[in-house]
């Protein structure tokens, strides 16, 4: 069965950051981290959990990147007795296997050979539990493309 793709959720990608800061900005990762964690919370309670982690930040920049992460697709948005809910739109995995999905994607159809061929080299050297576990998931792919 193949995965329909839903609405791309890379804005930007910076190979040379770590973690979500290669998605995100360091604000929108700390937030996506925080509501990955909590569920739905309002912008007052993010706010809040920014400062309790002894983030120095005004409500009116953490409104701010609540709704540029809105726009983009990755925050929900609903207002309930006055109070503006956010939630992530996909789980932190799901969200994690898109981004992935959507990058290498991106890099086979514009290089090609040399992207596969940096796989390759990637994969040599690869942790031999990891090998495993992709071997398994080609034999996996290979069955079911031969309808067993």
């Amino acid at each position: 069965m193949a995965h329909e793709p839903g609405p791309p959720v890379v804005n930007a990608f910076r190979p040379h950051s770590s973690g979500l800061s290669k998605l995100f900005g360091s604000l929108e990762s700390d937030i996506m981290e925080l509501l990955w964690s909590r569920g739905e919370m309002s912008g007052r309670d993010v706010f809040e959990a920014l400062r309790d982690q002894g983030q120095r930040l005004s409500y009116g920049a953490v409104k701010t990147v609540l709704n540029r992460l809105v726009q983009k697709d990755v925050l929900r948005f609903t207002q309930e007795k006055n109070q503006n809910l956010y939630r992530p739109r996909l789980s932190r995995e799901e969200f994690t296997t898109s981004a992935v999905r959507e990058i290498v994607t991106s890099l086979v159809d514009s290089f090609g050979e040399p992207a596969l061929a940096q796989f390759l080299d990637q994969l040599q050297a690869a942790d031999p539990a990891q090998l495993a576990a992709l071997a398994a998931r080609v034999e996996a792919a290979e069955a079911r493309k031969r309808g067993g």
